[in-house]
């Protein structure tokens, strides 16, 4: 008689724990993030970005241009343009493999995406960000086994989305927030340790948690996320050397960091593009996602990856129909010229076959210095090589006497031309020659 009282008495008490959604909690009267702008919640400035922006800093852009190309890598980390892939890893808790593998399947399916991108999920469920913030946690062998079993490497991931959250937080708001923006921080270190080749973290917050019933990350903690990757791109903007990923300032400890789509929405309250949140768009928990609240998610991560300026170059294919074209060429960087021993001059650059696959062809301009200074630009350059392979290329002609010569190197393919590079005139002396004057045939 006593066993079957403590058998209903646990029936019980496990239908209080799995008790439904409340639905009747469609708006909590908090503005998002992306809304929010230069306003305050609790004396903290909203907008994704400093001062209230929602745009990312050109000047970001132009640091992971500068440091962080995604290139195909082979299993040890190597370019490999004919047979190198780039790993895009998912890290996270619950919500994020759920939504992740729905992002996967749609994303593999597309034309569009770049087939050389491999996609692997290596969020896990009961997976927090205080846990997975140790180095040491089991969590990380898992990712590491995921990796394997997809057939790729460690030093083959480039990207990553972050998508983490505390579980059960009490703490007031600053507090909570800053708790979880150490966490998060911890995170992207050992990111950075453990797969060295990742460039670029793209990180987002939660969804909308009003709907929930349990303690796991209600609200208002699923909206003060937000602000814990916020402030964490801000550090990295502001040049914290904890975060630091530019080898130009000193040891590199973390990789690029930027948001990726912000995903959280005021519940029925439509945001200014749209968005909400419905009570069906959750489990009965009214925390995990149901099927279409992860297909909301991995709609909107789909629409990041696939915009994105800093993704777009790797993640989308510009030329399906070309085996050896995924994107545009960029600028060529690490010109370098040098005297051989039978004085030609050998010209050497970063091959941007990785970059943007290997039938990208290369063309090289020519001029003196002489002329150069006279003119102040570049109107007497002259197509010294076109569509060569690859890098180097050996000029055997001696150079004009009490001389020199300079070079410029640009990159083009099927889906485009490059460009010679950015000068610091403007208006820019390098345009005319991006525009086809001088021309290569």
């Amino acid at each position: 008689m006593a066993k079957r009282a403590l058998a209903v008495f646990v029936l019980a008490a496990g239908i209080g724990v799995l008790r439904g959604a409340d639905c009747t909690r469609t708006s909590v009267g908090k503005t998002p993030l992306n809304d929010l702008g230069e306003g305050r919640y609790e004396g903290e400035q909203g907008g994704l970005y400093p001062g209230g922006s929602n745009a990312r800093p050109a000047s970001h852009d132009e640091d992971l241009d500068r440091v962080g190309r995604v290139k195909l890598l082979d299993a040890d980390g190597n370019p490999d343009p004919h047979s190198g892939r780039i790993v895009l890893l998912s890290i996270g808790m619950s919500n994020t493999t759920q939504e992740f593998q729905v992002f996967k399947q749609r994303a593999d399916a597309d034309r569009s995406k770049n087939a050389r991108v491999i996609i692997v999920d290596g969020a896990q469920g009961g997976q927090d960000a205080a846990t997975i913030a140790d180095p040491d946690a089991p969590y990380w062998d898992t990712v590491d086994q995921k990796l394997l079993q997809a057939g790729v490497t460690p030093l083959q991931v480039e990207s990553v989305w972050l998508k983490e959250a505390r579980a059960r937080p009490t703490e007031p708001f600053p507090e909570d927030a800053r708790l979880l923006q150490e966490d998060l921080r911890s995170i992207v270190r050992i990111v950075k340790s453990r797969y060295p080749n990742t460039r670029s973290v793209y990180m987002s917050s939660r969804t909308y948690g009003g709907y929930a019933t349990t303690e796991l990350n209600p609200e208002p903690y699923a909206y003060q996320s937000g602000f814990s990757v916020k402030w964490l791109v801000q550090d990295q903007l502001d040049g914290r050397a904890d975060v630091n990923f530019d080898p130009a300032r000193g040891e590199v400890l973390a990789p690029w960091l930027s948001w990726a789509a912000y995903l959280w929405a005021d519940g029925l309250t439509p945001r200014s593009d749209g968005l909400v949140w419905r009570c069906e768009d959750f489990q009965d928990d009214g925390t995990h996602p149901s099927p279409s609240g992860r297909d909301k998610v991995a709609d909107m991560l789909l629409g990041f990856f696939k915009s994105d300026p800093t993704t777009v170059p790797w993640f989308v294919d510009c030329d399906p129909s070309s085996p050896g074209v995924f994107g545009a060429p960029p600028e060529v960087r690490e010109l370098r010229a040098s005297r051989t021993v039978g004085e030609s001059v050998e010209l050497s650059w970063d091959s941007l076959d990785p970059v943007a696959g290997a039938a990208t062809l290369y063309d090289v301009l020519r001029g003196t210095i002489s002329e150069l200074r006279a003119d102040g630009g570049f109107a007497r350059a002259e197509c010294l090589a076109a569509s060569l392979p690859d890098t180097p290329f050996a000029d055997s002609e001696p150079g004009p006497a009490n001389d020199g010569f300079w070079y410029l190197v640009r990159g083009r393919n099927t889906c485009g031309e490059g460009t010679y590079g950015d000068g610091s005139g403007s208006p820019d002396p390098r345009q005319p020659l991006d525009a086809g004057s001088v021309a290569c045939p």
